[in-house]
């Protein structure tokens, strides 16, 4: 006689709420640009899947492609695929960034500023460590002492630097993988 063991049982409704919340996660990932798509850890079948929805148009093709797409997400790693979707619409991501540039603007000496590169290329490893350690020179050395009293030109150079440290540190996170 077979032993009925109510864990494992899912109803009916809480299967089809689980369909539900995985057709929603393939909009979302078919409304993300190819490029982001390209970071986030999807399988060969849902890489095709997501071009040829690219080519849809008809509101009600995009629905039923939308079933589908739901359908090759629950055969993939879910969780991994809404960790990275997550990190990729990570709010405070711009913050961080600007929170480093703001860091290394404070220090005196590069040498000063190793700690926050090095937590930059902890967090970013295909980050070229020359590059980033030569943007934190010029801008470190463009810094004006005292701003009251610097020239216009003076400041602008600052601005200028640390806008290419910003530069390199939004190209760095907008091409890091996500998995």
């Amino acid at each position: 006689m077979t032993e009925y063991n109510d864990d494992q049982y899912t109803s009916k409704s809480e299967q089809k709420r689980d369909d539900l919340a995985l057709q929603e996660l393939g909009q979302s990932l078919m409304e993300l640009k190819q490029g982001e798509q390209q970071r986030l850890p999807l399988s060969d079948g849902l890489i095709k899947g997501l071009e040829e929805a690219r080519r849809i148009t008809s509101h009600e093709a995009r629905r039923r492609h939308s079933l589908y797409i739901g359908r090759l997400v629950r055969e993939s790693n879910i969780e991994q695929i809404e960790q990275a979707l997550a990190a990729l619409k990570d709010p405070f991501r711009q913050q961080r960034l600007s929170n480093w540039v703001d860091q290394i603007a404070a220090c005196d000496q590069p040498r000063d500023a190793d700690a926050t590169l090095q937590q930059i290329l902890d967090a970013y490893p295909h980050g070229d460590r020359q590059q980033l350690r030569n943007l934190t020179r010029n801008a470190l050395k463009s810094k004006v002492a005292d701003p009251d009293t610097a020239s216009a030109a003076d400041k602008d150079k600052f601005k200028r630097e640390r806008r290419k440290l910003m530069n390199y540190l939004n190209q760095l996170d907008k091409t890091a993988p996500l998995y």
